[in-house]
């Protein structure tokens, strides 16, 4: 997603999506894209469930399904109101078609799920992105 951000601010001249030959609906690679803000709520619900509960676990903070880099770019367009360039390059060694998280124990322990669309991750990031162009300076 940064990238594909990257190109629409005029960062990168177009984005490189690697395989366009996958066993998957258009080809391309599928992931589980989820949006920062469900990143860190799941964070917050795990570190209070391990307030009261002794041990070690292990959750996935996904959504469970796959979206493909196709789908997130033209989801991206969409937020940004115009196309993005992009190039299919060949696969790159160890790129998995598809794999997406199973979130069934977070929901269960922690009662955490995504509540965000790819659409709003995509809008959120993009205004995120035109406000600052050149990306996070601070630090």
């Amino acid at each position: 997603v940064p990238f594909i951000a990257q190109v629409a601010v005029g960062r990168r001249e177009k984005l490189m999506v690697f395989g366009g030959d996958y066993e998957t609906p258009d080809g391309t690679c599928q992931r589980d894209f989820i949006h920062v803000v469900d990143l860190a709520e799941g964070h917050a619900a795990a570190l209070r469930y391990l307030e009261g509960h002794a041990g070690v676990y292990r959750w996935n903070l996904g959504s469970g399904q796959g979206t493909s880099v196709l789908e997130m770019l033209r989801a991206f367009e969409a937020a940004v109101g115009a196309p993005i360039p992009y190039e299919i390059a060949p696969r790159r060694a160890g790129d998995l078609p598809a794999f997406w998280a199973d979130p069934s124990s977070a929901l269960a322990d922690l009662g955490w799920s995504t509540t965000r669309t790819v659409a709003q991750m995509c809008e959120d990031h993009w205004r995120w992105q035109k406000n600052n162009p050149m990306g996070y300076q601070g630090a």
